[in-house]
């Protein structure tokens, strides 16, 4: 198992590194490049242009004051899935009064707590419209942004813990007023389409095989609880197994 799990975790950074490389350099390895201006990026093809975030996305902060929404998500690995909470959805109204309205394309960011390190990863695209914790800062793309392309650079700069420096607090917490300040390199709008649509390809093939390996890791792991299960309740006579190592 501890072998299946070294190599999800080299197939995860595989996949990390290929989306980082191709979201900051483009798909050209022959472009002429220039330098960005950004400390943490370097160089970028000659063409992109660098924005801040603020010119790229908007605060979105609508509340559901009307309890139009019930369908609630959650950050679930980088990604947004639903809430299923427990009982009638009419007894969670004075808690969903109070979260983000997220619309489709919107890009999350947990920016709680940066002085941590999360498994779940701190962004995510929402693929449709529902609602979320305010303590979410919610980014809304505007017009000629492509919110896919950005959420792989977000999620490129997470990866290398780019986030952990802009917090601000005791709980070190990012504020889209520290966010929107940060420069971005921007392919033009086609290039941008082009490069989601190549990293969808060229990590259709990873995910295959992270997600076998994903199976198998757990299948391990039931196995191994109810082997453990099957000792403690005495459904396996471990005497043998005890004999045979005394002896040897």
């Amino acid at each position: 198992m501890l072998q299946r799990e070294r190599e999800l975790r080299a197939l995860e950074e595989l996949k990390q590194a290929e989306i980082a490389s191709v979201v900051t350099r483009g798909l050209n390895p022959d472009v002429p490049m220039r330098d960005s201006g950004i400390p943490w990026l370097g160089q970028i093809p000659a063409h992109w242009e660098t924005k801040r975030i603020a010119l790229l996305f908007s605060e979105n902060t609508k509340k559901n004051a009307e309890y139009a929404y019930t369908h609630a998500m959650k950050f679930n690995y980088g990604t947004l899935v639903p809430k299923y909470e427990q009982g009638d959805v009419s007894d969670l109204k004075e808690t969903y009064v109070g979260y983000t309205i997220v619309n489709k394309g919107d890009i999350a960011l947990n920016g709680l707590n940066l002085n941590y390190d999360f498994v779940s990863q701190r962004v995510a695209l929402s693929p449709t419209k529902g609602i979320i914790t305010s303590a979410y800062l919610i980014l809304s793309p505007r017009k000629n942004t492509n919110s896919e392309y950005f959420s792989l650079l977000f999620k490129a700069m997470d990866s290398m813990k780019l986030f952990h420096g802009m917090g601000t607090g005791i709980r070190l917490t990012l504020s889209y007023a520290e966010l929107k300040k940060q420069l971005l390199p921007i392919p033009p709008i086609k290039e941008q389409q082009a490069i989601v649509e190549y990293i969808k390809a060229k990590t259709a093939k990873i995910d295959g095989l992270i997600a076998d390996l994903s199976a198998q890791i757990e299948r391990l792991k039931e196995y191994k609880q109810r082997l453990i299960s099957d000792a403690v309740t005495g459904q396996i006579d471990v005497s043998d197994y005890k004999s045979s190592t005394s002896a040897q």
